[in-house]
């Protein structure tokens, strides 16, 4: 009578590997896209909540100095420090979101402008001159989350609230232009 040994399986056989490997594909295909669509929202709920936070301290400035001219709104900084200003101080048009991003790292550039002249509302140390009866802001997504085909948004004093993912939007645009929606 002849004996036999079997043998213990000590690794994976190549169709194991195989359909594991087909297994996190198929879930990397659908996790990333999700992933990305998370990031992008995320980012477009930020610009519009600091476009809403803007309108309220450009009312509130408006309620005590009678216009717009004038207007610094508030800064967070990295650390966690607050101040009044813009994140670019040549122009004094520029504020980034998130808080304490800069031009390198932002994830929306909002641009505040008077809406009559699309100059500065704050002083200028040369050049100054703005009406400070109106202004228009329109935040851009960087060019990151532009790929992703984040939308970028417009809001007036004069009550305009728009998104488009129309990139010929410029700042002196009166509306979001084609493909434009509320929001």
């Amino acid at each position: 009578m002849k004996k036999e040994v079997f043998r213990q399986q000590t690794g994976f056989t190549l169709i194991e590997l195989m359909v594991v490997v087909f297994i996190i594909a198929i879930l990397a295909a659908i996790a990333i896209p999700s992933y990305r669509q998370y990031v992008v929202r995320n980012s477009e709920h930020q610009a519009q909540a600091r476009l809403q936070q803007l309108e309220i301290e450009l009312n509130r400035w408006r309620a005590t100095a009678l216009t717009y001219k004038g207007f610094q709104p508030r800064k967070t900084a990295s650390d966690g420090t607050v101040s009044n200003g813009y994140d670019d101080a040549p122009t004094n048009q520029t504020i980034y979101v998130p808080a304490g991003s800069n031009n390198g790292n932002y994830s929306y550039r909002i641009s505040l402008v008077d809406a009559s002249t699309n100059g500065t509302l704050a002083p200028a140390t040369t050049g100054f001159s703005t009406a400070g009866n109106s202004w228009r802001m329109l935040a851009e997504p960087s060019p990151s989350l532009t790929s992703f085909d984040a939308h970028l948004f417009m809001l007036s004093s004069k009550g305009l609230r728009c998104q488009s993912k129309d990139r010929t939007v410029q700042i002196t645009s009166t509306d979001c232009g084609a493909g434009k929606e509320s929001w």
